[in-house]
């Protein structure tokens, strides 16, 4: 009797660790802490990145699952030190990124420009010497136009931690230009109620599912092959496009 007690407890504990490794737990969503990107309205995260988080979720049939708001900085660390299960996020491509993060599919296009005040426009025709704020470790992210004159020292690049940040760094003076997605910036900048001179472009830059799966993960090519897959059919739905349209203009994107 007692042995048939242990061997059932022994097939709870098993399953129990199988139903917990395809849970939320065993999956991690991050969105970047940006407005309209990923914010939190009454305690709530919102935002197109987070919904898009919450449809593939939904896809991969995950009970429980919270996208959690953070800074970029903090979303990168998770991808490149991820030691257990999935970490999953919407980012633009970066140079620091190696072969263990997976960036399969584009969930969104976005123009990415330099802005600055409409009292003292950044244009590429007076850049020189200016400094420009970029979030940090993003400055190869917006195009090579800004990082390229960062390398010949025409301009100096200085490290912001959020958007919110910068455009007070911009505000106050501190810096000539902030570089990054438009459409964040503008809609920010509406928000913090602050004026700004015709963008100075840089390129229309692809928004990825990211994906960073921990060594020694069982399944892991399938479990990397179901998350494109799911990002493929919302694309194919719409469903990513309605998303990012229902937050932003469409002036502002590169459909």
């Amino acid at each position: 009797m007692a042995l048939k007690f242990m061997i059932a407890i022994i097939i709870f504990s098993c399953s129990s660790c199988l139903s917990a490794k395809h849970s939320g737990e065993f999956y991690r969503f991050y969105a970047l802490n940006s407005k309209p990107a990923g914010f939190k309205e009454s305690g709530e995260p919102k935002g197109y990145y987070v919904d898009i988080l919450k449809l593939v979720a939904q896809r991969l049939k995950l009970d429980d699952v919270e996208v959690n708001v953070v800074p970029y900085p903090r979303i990168v660390n998770e991808l490149l030190h991820n030691e257990q299960g999935v970490v999953i996020s919407c980012l633009f491509p970066n140079k620091k990124f190696d072969q263990s993060i997976h960036q399969p599919i584009a969930v969104a296009s976005f123009q990415t420009a330099v802005v600055s005040l409409a009292d003292k426009p950044f244009t590429w025709d007076n850049f020189e010497g200016k400094r420009v704020a970029s979030l940090r470790g993003a400055s190869k992210v917006y195009g090579l136009r800004l990082y390229d004159a960062a390398e010949q020292g025409q301009v100096t690049i200085l490290s912001a931690q959020t958007y919110s940040q910068a455009l007070k760094l911009l505000e106050a003076g501190r810096i000539d230009g902030f570089a990054g997605n438009l459409g964040i910036i503008s809609n920010l900048a509406q928000e913090m109620q602050i004026e700004l001179a015709q963008p100075a472009y840089l390129t229309s830059t692809k928004s990825y599912i990211t994906i960073s799966i921990a060594p020694n993960t069982d399944n892991a090519e399938q479990i990397l092959q179901d998350i494109e897959l799911s990002v493929q059919q919302l694309l194919e739905s719409g469903e990513i496009q309605d998303i990012v349209e229902s937050y932003l203009p469409k002036a502002i994107q590169e459909r």
